[in-house]
């Protein structure tokens, strides 16, 4: 009976982790571990040559390209790769197709969390399928939104997650924000929010859902300058339809010097997906249109221009971006429910080997909603070795056209000129002061006035601390963080940051976060964690605690124990939120 019934799948795990705390594989010195024949169902085939493959089983498709039309998940199904050979000048393949089917019995979910300065997260979901996940940082420009960095995770050596309780743990701290490389302090922290990116499929409910996914992309190089490249996905569940297609054009003249332009179109609410700024305790609404018959075009346009690729002498690099998208457009983190659009850029020009500029740009445009222009120029200067001396001068507007503007909304214009002086030991330390004042607002925006000082010093090879303390009329803020690598096996880490969160209409709030944790592995049989994190200010405020433990006595036996627990209390409504979770297992 082999083939009876071999369409039948089980939802245990999209691909099973070879993690040696669970399986204690021996290494020789070059040795890997690989599951060869991945799959849910009682039938696995996979045919290739080279780098041409056609499969039936388990599978992720990638598709991420095309900024407007990202089709990431793991699935059950069928999947065909073409890949010749062949590769252009920068080392592409210059021909690539990739195509899906698949039936894959769950629905593909989205988590997103604002950097805590901890390493422990709870996902939206549990009962997560095992291997499904895909996480990834990205770090996003705080006047635009757009993604400007990104770093993808690996299993086990990035993080490890607990897919029954849909429970992750980095093996390094996520701060809340990344040097965004410019002067003027816009909050009372500097930089752009960090954030962990968190995809992956869950079965909601008992029963597998009925859903069936199709899609694939194409991309072709006619010569090591010209690309054209098209993606598609298209997905049914209970009648709700999702369809996301895109299109792009690459035009290029070397590594710096480029034109992309993409196109995008959307139907339906898209993948379910959820923001947490607390670390999973709490979520923002699912971002969905609900009805699913949201129809939407967005498109993009990107350049970059590199002096050396136009002038003999030439140095410094300029890059631009437009990006438009209509009202109801939904694809992996974009969705918006009014017509927006965005342009802006950025150049940096080294005048000499001391002196140097940087300019950055962002205008946002939205239908009845929130205008915003932002623009921003540093002036860099190097005086001997250790001492560097910069200024900036930074002008932003704000004007609401909702129907209804609330009360606390800020708008107008303010103009911000900051000074500051940096010394480098071009050692183990380095330290920096600032001065910041409004040189002029309007409307009903308030002053920037600012004042702080920072830097970081290595204080062994092992011990690093890094922050900045500032105060102004905007509130005190500040950041420290110090991480301890007590040995190879232990980390240490401590981490405390105070800032005003700022939404759309205005309104702040003070919050202060404390995360405080150590991993250790005793042994190849031992391992534990601890995380405690507090937060106060005018937000939910509490204490939560997290600790777990993994054995493995014998060879052939592992044990795992882990607790959860806290309660966050909101000072206003005095709700309170309770948290409790004990997990144990055996293997």
């Amino acid at each position: 009976e082999i083939f009876s019934n071999f369409m039948d799948k089980s939802p245990d795990a999209l691909f099973r982790r070879m993690d040696p705390d669970y399986h204690y594989p021996t290494f020789g010195d070059d040795s890997t571990v690989a599951e060869d024949a991945p799959t849910k169902g009682k039938f696995y085939v996979k045919v290739k040559k080279e780098e041409t493959y056609g499969l039936w089983g388990n599978f992720k498709v990638g598709y991420t390209d095309n900024e407007l039309a990202h089709v990431d998940r793991g699935l059950y199904g069928a999947n065909l790769h073409y890949q010749p050979l062949a590769t252009t000048g920068f080392g592409e393949p210059r021909l690539l197709l990739d195509g899906f089917a698949a039936d894959p019995g769950t629905v593909a979910a989205r988590d997103e969390f604002l950097g805590t300065g901890g390493s422990l997260y709870f996902l939206r979901r549990q009962d997560v399928l095992m291997g499904s996940e895909r996480v990834r940082i990205e770090v996003r420009d705080k006047n635009s939104g757009i993604v400007v960095e990104v770093k993808n995770l690996t299993p086990v050596l990035d993080y490890d997650i607990d897919y029954l309780q849909g429970r992750l743990l980095l093996a390094q701290p996520l701060s809340s924000t990344s040097d965004d490389r410019l002067l003027v302090r816009s909050d009372s922290n500097s930089g752009n929010p960090a954030f962990l990116v968190v995809r992956y499929e869950f079965t909601p409910g008992f029963e597998d859902p009925d859903t069936l996914a199709v899609g694939g992309t194409v991309h072709y190089w006619f010569n090591d300058y010209i690309k054209v490249g098209v993606t598609a996905s298209q997905d049914e569940e209970a009648d709700i339809e999702n369809r996301l297609g895109g299109a792009d054009v690459t035009l290029r003249k070397s590594a710096e010097s480029w034109v992309r332009l993409e196109a995008g179109r959307s139907k339906g609410p898209g993948v379910l997906s959820t923001t947490s700024v607390d670390g999973g305790f709490d979520f923002r609404p699912e971002d969905a249109f609900g009805g699913g018959e949201a129809d939407a075009s967005a498109y993009r346009v990107d350049a970059s221009i590199g002096a050396k690729d136009f002038f003999d002498n030439g140095r410094g690099r300029v890059t631009l971006y437009m990006q438009d998208l209509g009202a109801g457009y939904s694809a992996p983190g974009l969705a918006t429910f009014r017509d927006l659009n965005q342009y802006g850029g950025t150049a940096a020009f080294p005048f000499t080997d001391r002196l140097g500029a940087r300019l950055k740009v962002d205008i946002q445009d939205q239908s009845e909603g929130l205008d915003t222009e932002t623009g921003e120029l540093d002036l860099d200067y190097r005086m001997g070795e250790h001492w560097t001396l910069s200024s900036g001068l930074r002008h932003d507007s704000r004007q609401d056209n909702s129907p209804v503007v609330p009360a606390t909304q800020e708008e107008g214009d303010r103009t911000d000129a900051v000074a500051q002086l940096l010394y480098d030991s071009r050692a183990r330390w380095t330290t920096y002061g600032f001065a910041q004042g409004t040189v002029r607002t309007s409307g009903n925006r308030e002053d920037n006035d600012r004042i702080g000082g920072g830097g970081s010093w290595r204080l062994t090879d092992r011990f690093n601390v890094a922050g900045e303390v500032s105060g102004g009329d905007l509130g005190a803020g500040g950041r420290i963080g110090t991480e301890y690598l007590y040995s190879d096996r232990t980390t240490l880490y401590n981490n405390y940051t105070l800032e005003n969160e700022r939404t759309d209409n205005g309104l702040r709030a003070r919050k202060g976060n404390l995360a405080s944790g150590f991993r250790t592995r005793y042994s190849d049989s031992a391992s534990v964690f601890l995380e405690e994190r507090y937060t106060h200010g005018d937000v939910p405020t509490g204490l939560t605690h997290a600790t777990g433990i993994d054995l493995a006595p014998t060879d052939r036996l592992n044990l795992g124990a882990n607790l959860d627990f806290g309660t966050l209390t909101d000072r206003q409504t005095a709700q309170k939120l309770e948290r409790f979770a004990l997990g144990m297992s055996a293997g």
